[in-house]
């Protein structure tokens, strides 16, 4: 049985890898940065947000893991009888509500012009690229990083 901790750290390095790929094909300049925006902004996002689900789902020293994680603390299973709600959480809301994580929860704005120039398949006028999610990326990483010793030490 994974871990959740573990899990966030394995969806972490997924996103990572998404987003090696998505910068060097970016610096190749064969394919149109909108395209490669659509290939890849959804997945990466996806990864951040799982890794965000599984860390908040170790914060609160779940069991048994649940088959997917929560994308935002207003998802978190409630805690059992007499289990205090960790006071991480509040600054995970705050986060969740005016910082980078409102930012990554955000659903993305499909962006469609019309009529769109030929050869575009799709725009992503106001949507993340990937300059945005290796921030999120990195952000992440740090709260982490930064919580993961506080819970080793428990």
């Amino acid at each position: 049985m994974s871990s959740a901790s573990g899990l966030a750290n394995h969806s972490l390095y997924m996103a990572r890898l998404l987003l090696s790929a998505w910068s060097e094909q970016l610096s190749l300049k064969r394919i149109d940065s909108n395209i490669l925006e659509a290939a890849f902004g959804p997945a990466v996002r996806l990864h951040l947000l799982n890794a965000y689900g599984w860390f908040l789902l170790a914060v609160v020293r779940l069991t048994p893991l649940p088959e997917q994680p929560p994308h935002s603390t207003l998802d978190l299973p409630k805690l059992g009888l007499g289990i205090a709600e960790p006071s991480e959480i509040a600054e995970y809301r705050e986060l969740e509500r005016h910082g980078w994580l409102a930012v990554l929860q955000a659903v993305p704005e499909r962006g469609v012009e019309r009529p769109l120039p030929p050869g575009r398949l799709a725009s992503t006028v106001g949507r993340p690229q990937a300059d945005d999610y290796l921030s999120s990326c990195r952000e992440l990483e740090a709260l982490i990083s930064r919580m993961s010793s506080g819970l080793d030490e428990c």
